[in-house]
């Protein structure tokens, strides 16, 4: 039997319909992905299935006795209380109402016969007994006296050891969904139910999750965006699409395969289908007008039985390819840049009071040149942006011989994505916004619908959109301003899996420079060709992708991913990141002997083999949005052999130690 199993169900929110007649069962143990555009259902699906939402139609199998928790996107602790406490509040809860239970216990039926706790006569002391050895067994469950001992193990390995008896309300946003995971674990549950889990993560925390997902023994079912994530923990991929539920075999990157392959075949039949329902409709056509010419009536019967099967194979007929959907539409036309440096940093200090993020830092970015800076929360990442976009508004009044740390090239023309998402201010319409930056209504709105807004948005207040409408319109004001030099600060944040990948490909055509801070390993394997890290107050430029980067910083050994474009040297641990930087110390090593020179040989192949997938996944993908449905399916299946070639090389490669 499954831990639990949605029969037909359907969801409505007034009188339109969320989703309809999806089934969906969970095994024990099983890791599942749940993916869909934003709006699509998927979290009042969650709630459905953690029994949050009754307001359904079909119906919800639970196995007997199953616990359930589900981990929102957004955990705001209570107040007063540390993060130990946190964990401990569903262990107190039972240990004070079995002591009140005890002493009613203790005091035994009254004379009258009345059990001291309440009830009635001895069969109220019965039932007194029963639930005391109810709530017994649950507050065992939960660790009994040892609980707090449980608890603060389960901080350690949710890295939060140190901020045990810490107030939880002081936590950062990555860490408050930590402990909200940790919280849900401190239950016990069965089928651990993850909305957005990675939100807020940095990349230590990020492959922190990755790990503990695939180590849970306990099935799991995570809704994300985060396609690595997705391709490094879950082995099925459930979709919600046009209010239907599919699932796919596999991680992200075969579902995205599957999914591609699928479409192209459904595409030729749809075509076939349409052919013969042209010819039959011809037929029809031409009997409808044999029959009123004559009065024979067997042509009238001809007639009948033709119309009769062009509704039969109407009805049978495959539905029409729903391909990619409506999906925002990224398109950049860069100014022109005049100078070779888009930016220069020099002696660039940074701090908080007497916190300093920052001292004597530096860095060069080229025109044309695109980089990601990396480094964990709260390193300075944000705030360095923010001078930088300070110091760019400033344009005219900068010379390169000023003595400035951060000095930006005078032909370049900013666009800024803000992670805080300030570039729209609340309290202002999005129309009045655009207007500021010279854009008439109708020029606003043309530009506009391309990232998937309506003509209301122009009246809108921005403060009270949602995060991924506010992105939507910081890359749509960063392409009205003809920006030749892009600063993203988590730019697909709150995007859906679709937008992220319009955003990629419009980015790839972008021919000006980008600094880009991103947690998304997907987005910066595609867009930056070149990582700053900020560590230890510096940055520190390392030339390479970010794939090799995570791989020779020790982070990518094996993890049973087969995604991201990890293969651009899947190289397990090298000799340390600071034997990498190329431009800056001098190439890494190469590993000794026979086995290092088949290493490297498997590193190109796999390199070569996973940029070939990704070439022919986008030409199913633009062939099946052109209805060129032959082609789109030969690319499908390409992709899928050039995915099980990669999975051999991948072993070959692992087989080597």
């Amino acid at each position: 039997m499954p831990l639990i199993e949605l029969a037909g169900v359907s969801k409505d929110w007034g009188l339109e319909a969320i989703f309809s007649d999806v089934s969906l069962k969970i095994e024990e143990g099983e890791k599942l992905g749940l993916v869909g555009r934003n709006g699509s259902g998927k979290t009042s699906l969650l709630r459905i299935l953690a029994g949050q939402d009754d307001d359904f139609r079909g119906r919800l199998i639970r196995r007997p006795g199953l616990s359930i928790a589900l981990v929102p996107q957004r955990y705001d602790p209570p107040e007063g209380q540390s993060c130990v406490s946190v964990l401990l509040s569903g262990a107190r809860e039972l240990k004070a109402r079995l002591d009140a239970l005890a002493d009613g216990l203790e005091a035994g039926p009254s004379a009258e016969g009345e059990p001291a706790g309440g009830g009635s006569g001895r069969d109220g002391y019965s039932a007194l007994l029963e639930e005391y050895g109810e709530l017994a067994a649950r507050y065992e469950a939960l660790g009994g006296d040892f609980a707090e001992e449980g608890a603060r193990r389960l901080l350690v390995r949710a890295g939060l050891g140190p901020a045990a008896d810490s107030p939880a309300t002081g936590l950062s946003g990555g860490e408050k969904n930590v402990l909200a995971l940790a919280k849900a674990l401190a239950a016990s549950p069965d089928l651990l139910l993850l909305d957005e889990p990675g939100n807020h993560l940095d990349f230590a925390g990020l492959a922190w999750l990755e790990e503990f997902i695939r180590g849970e023994r306990r099935a799991v079912l995570v809704v994300s965006h985060n396609r690595g994530l997705l391709d490094a923990t879950v082995d099925r991929i459930a979709e919600l699409e046009s209010g239907a539920l599919r699932c796919y075999a596999g991680g992200y990157s075969a579902y995205r395969i599957e999914k591609l392959s699928r479409a192209a075949g459904q595409g030729k039949e749809w075509q076939a289908d349409r052919k013969r329902f042209e010819r039959l409709e011809a037929l029809v056509a031409r009997f409808a007008q044999i029959a009123a010419a004559r009065p024979d009536p067997a042509w009238g019967k001809r007639l009948r039985a033709r119309r009769s099967q062009l509704e039969r194979e109407r009805e049978a007929a495959t539905q029409r390819p729903e391909g990619e959907g409506r999906r925002m539409t990224v398109s950049f036309s860069a100014a022109e840049a005049k100078s070779d440096y888009a930016l220069v940093v020099r002696g660039y200090r940074k701090s908080f009071g007497e916190r300093v993020l920052l001292e004597d830092a530096g860095f060069d970015l080229l025109a044309g040149e695109r980089a990601a800076i990396v480094g964990p929360n709260g390193s300075g990442k944000t705030s360095f942006l923010r001078d930088l976009v300070i110091r760019a508004e400033a344009g005219s009044e900068l010379r390169w011989d000023s003595g400035e740390a951060i000095r930006v090239g005078p032909s370049m023309r900013l666009g800024y994505c803000a992670q805080e998402q300030e570039v729209f201010p609340p309290g202002k319409t999005v129309g009045e916004s655009f207007a500021e930056l010279g854009a008439k209504a109708d020029e606003a709105y043309r530009l506009l619908r391309l990232y998937l807004f309506d003509r209301a948005i122009l009246d809108a207040d921005a403060g009270l959109l949602s995060g991924g409408e506010r992105n939507r319109l910081q890359i749509a004001r960063a392409v009205f301003l003809g920006a030749n030099f892009l600063v993203l600060d988590e730019p697909t944040n709150h995007l859906d899996i679709p937008s992220r990948e319009a955003l990629e490909e419009g980015l790839a055509d972008f021919p000006g420079s980008i600094l880009a801070v991103s947690h998304d390993r997907w987005f910066l394997e595609k867009v930056a060709s070149r990582i700053i890290l900020l560590e230890g107050g510096r940055f520190v430029a390392y030339e390479g992708s970010f794939a090799e980067y995570w791989r020779d910083s020790g982070k990518d050994a094996a993890r049973g991913s087969r995604a991201t474009g990890r293969a651009a040297g899947a190289a397990g641990r090298r000799p340390g990141i600071e034997d990498r930087g190329r431009a800056v110390r001098g190439p890494a090593p190469t590993p000794a002997g026979d086995d290092g020179e088949r290493r490297r040989m498997l590193e190109d192949r796999i390199t070569s083999l996973e940029g070939r997938k990704a070439e022919l996944e986008r030409a199913s993908a633009s062939a099946g949005v052109s209805r060129d449905y032959e082609s789109a399916g030969k690319a499908a299946q390409k992709a899928k052999e050039a995915s099980a070639m990669l999975e051999r090389l991948y072993a070959e490669w692992e087989s080597l130690g």
